[in-house]
């Protein structure tokens, strides 16, 4: 039997519920702005779970937990596309991480992935009765039970934050040494280090390669304890849109498909995207919109290319980052200007960058249209 609706009819702790006490067997999938997340099921048991968000995969997931650094997930992707072996494996035969260290991240990855969920008040569901992963999975077993009210607590837990850190835009600013709650909260201790009473929440978000979430909560903690404060929350436009900000009053599927074909026209193809992602999320199985917004993407790239942003272009800087830091710098921006090192092409860029590669793409484009980088062919 398969079901499907909105999170705002039916949250998530309902839907674990169900399908947990139904003894279900098959996929879920929940979608909203963009992003794409499975989960699986055997006889009512969570076994694998699945996202296209970047900032999800393995190998962000690792950084955020300092068990690997950029240069060894660009090394290690480089190898996956040469030999199609999992990443983890790779990680794990050149040393860079113990297979007993592998398998505790991929269950942690795992339940990160989902406590996310519990605080989407909307999103698209759909359970495919039967379905099992596309590719081989590492399995697992995630107990239900654990995860609905661990999931719960830190939905009590992300207003509680909230209350005292308003928008991911926001400044902190230290005003006494910090040290993380834990001694060795490695996650925590990164986004510590990453505070330079400049970066905003969503800054330092991009440059741990962690959630928004997990910035919050290493940050709150230290409010608490009076060694910080929240200051000026930043507005920057490309920012602050977010990814379906939609600019011409279309809430619809077919106006918003509507008006993203008419922004394409227009070449304001960040635009166009968001409003194409917005309609996809309100219906994902919806074949028409996936083929509005596939052949969007292959026309943005196209057109991307014959600016010059391909994956074997060298970017170099053109400005100094003096000149950079009293600009509008996007987050997005700031994370690919700091990667500029006059050696790295594009796609090695891509490779350690948490952002979607055709999002990583349009930044790219962006840069080099306001002059901030130029792109040299090797």
């Amino acid at each position: 039997m398969s079901i499907s609706g909105n999170l705002r009819t039916l949250d998530f702790t309902e839907l674990l519920q169900w399908l947990s006490q139904g003894a279900k067997t098959g996929a879920l999938m929940v979608a909203r702005e963009g992003v794409e997340k499975w989960v699986y099921f055997k006889q009512g048991a969570i076994t694998s779970t699945a996202s296209n968000n970047p900032k999800e995969y393995l190998g962000h997931f690792l950084l955020s937990h300092g068990l690997i650094d950029e240069v060894v997930l660009a090394k290690a992707m480089e190898m996956q596309t040469e030999n199609q072996m999992m990443l983890g494996k790779i990680l794990v035969t050149i040393g860079a991480i113990a297979e007993e260290d592998l398998d505790h991240m991929l269950r942690l990855k795992a339940e990160e992935s989902l406590y996310e969920i519990f605080r989407w008040t909307e999103g698209e569901f759909r359970f495919h009765d039967g379905k099992e992963p596309q590719f081989a999975m590492i399995p697992l077993t995630i107990n239900v039970t654990h995860l609905m009210l661990e999931g719960t607590q830190r939905l009590d837990e992300w207003k509680r934050m909230r209350g005292r850190i308003p928008s991911n835009q926001s400044v902190p600013v230290s005003t006494s040494d910090m040290v993380p709650e834990e001694k060795d909260d490695r996650i925590a201790q990164r986004i510590l280090e990453l505070v330079d009473d400049d970066r905003t929440i969503e800054e330092i978000a991009l440059h741990a390669h962690t959630s928004g979430y997990q910035v919050c909560r290493a940050l709150f903690y230290q409010l608490e304890q009076g060694r910080l404060k929240i200051v000026r929350p930043r507005t920057v436009e490309a920012a602050a849109a977010g990814p379906v900000a939609v600019e011409r009053g279309a809430t619809d599927i077919d106006s918003l498909v509507a008006a993203g074909q008419e922004l394409m026209s227009e070449s304001s193809y960040e635009q166009a995207l968001r409003h194409l992602r917005a309609a996809l999320s309100l219906d994902p199985d919806r074949k028409g919109t996936q083929t509005i917004i596939r052949d969007a993407e292959q026309q943005i790239e196209k057109r991307l290319g014959e600016d010059g942003v391909h994956m074997a272009s060298v970017p170099h800087l053109e400005r100094s980052f003096d000149q950079l830091s009293g600009l509008d710098i996007t987050p997005q921006e700031g994370f690919i200007l700091t990667r500029i090192n006059e050696a790295y092409d594009i796609q090695t860029i891509l490779k350690i960058s948490p952002m979607p590669p055709l999002d990583a793409l349009l930044t790219f484009w962006r840069l080099s249209q306001a002059g901030h980088i130029r792109l040299e062919s090797k």
